[in-house]
């Protein structure tokens, strides 16, 4: 019995030992923040500060300050994202707004050094613009990312000269928001863009959002200005970005179609006018003129008429004609579905 009785306390006495290891062990864990597989959180933060620094460093000279000039003043600035190099001529693409007040272009590179810069084209609606320069400073074009693979919750980095050349090379950092926004660029168009909490202050319009990998992902565009909001930015999808880049720099401009006509939206007619003209509808575009000679004049279209849709795409307003519209090409045949005098027609209409 007494042999019993010892090698029981024996064995009470080495789980004991045990235990207090197990509680050692973990109060050492919760002091130095948390064990997850090996690695305390102090460690992970350390890593992923490693990370963007060391990501930051190969991306800054990918970068560059887009300055607007009128004569030989400063006018305006903003950023910018060198998306390709040829043997003669760097290309950089930035918004529309950034240079659309100036006369003349200057950009400077991360090394300070800065060379005039031709406006290849820009492009209102998208609120994009190329521009193409040369220069012997040391400079690389970014790789470009596949956009439609970004997820909400990403981390992601913004780069750019925010308040202007004294900031430039500024960085800042954040999540993916929204993968799907839609937000106006201009009048009667809509932008699909992601929404970021990085903060994006005037100045970094036209600069890069890249990935973790450095891959440049979307173009900083524009943010939501409100004493009550924070971190309330979006950019412009890279995949939707070089389409519109790649016609800039073929052919200066972005073409689409044209159906030649100008109109108002119904919703915008007051119900005197409604009355005067015998308009019934509640949804749809009326037209107000029409281009002389102009696919719509050739097709039979008449001002007074009303378009409701094109195609199977109902018509709401001249935001949804035009969208419609541009999702064409050039020299596509379209049909037009039109209430005149209390009657629905189709009409069809070869773009141009």
């Amino acid at each position: 019995m007494k042999k019993i009785i010892a090698v029981l306390l024996l064995t009470l006495l080495g789980w004991n030992i045990i235990l207090s290891y197990e509680v050692y062990t973990l109060k050492q864990e919760k002091a130095d923040g948390g064990n997850v597989g090996g690695a305390s959180i102090m460690s992970a933060r350390s890593e992923i500060a490693s990370d963007v620094s060391e990501l930051v460093a190969k991306s800054e000279h990918k970068v560059v300050t887009v300055i607007s000039l009128y004569g030989e003043q400063e006018i305006g600035s903003g950023s910018g994202a060198i998306y390709r190099i040829d043997q003669d001529h760097v290309y950089v693409i930035t918004n529309h707004h950034v240079i659309k007040d100036g006369r003349g272009v200057k950009v400077m590179f991360a090394d300070q050094t800065s060379a005039e810069a031709e406006v290849v084209g820009s492009d209102e609606l998208t609120d994009l613009a190329l521009l193409k320069m040369k220069t012997d400073s040391e400079v690389e074009a970014f790789t470009l990312g596949d956009s439609s693979l970004v997820k909400k919750g990403e981390y992601v980095i913004a780069m750019g000269s925010p308040l202007g050349v004294e900031y430039q090379g500024s960085v800042s950092g954040g999540l993916i928001s929204g993968t799907n926004r839609t937000v106006s660029s201009a009048q009667d168009w809509d932008m699909t863009v992601f929404q970021i909490d990085a903060a994006i202050n005037p100045g970094n319009s036209g600069g890069p959002l890249i990935n973790m990998a450095g891959e440049l992902i979307g173009i900083n565009s524009m943010k939501i200005a409100d004493t009550e909001v924070e971190g309330f930015g979006f950019a412009i999808p890279i995949n939707e970005v070089v389409p519109i880049v790649q016609q800039l720099e073929k052919n200066g401009q972005v073409i689409r179609p044209n159906l030649g006509i100008n109109g108002v939206d119904l919703a915008q007619l007051n119900m005197f006018l409604r009355m005067r003209e015998g308009i019934e509808d509640e949804q749809g575009i009326m037209v107000t003129r029409m281009a002389f000679g102009g696919p719509a004049q050739r097709s039979g279209i008449q001002n007074g008429d009303i378009i409701v849709k094109l195609d199977e795409t109902l018509i709401t307003s001249m935001k949804t004609f035009r969208q419609a519209l541009y999702a064409k090409q050039v020299g596509d045949e379209v049909t037009l579905t039109i209430h005149r005098d209390g009657e629905e027609i189709q009409v069809e209409v070869t773009l141009q």
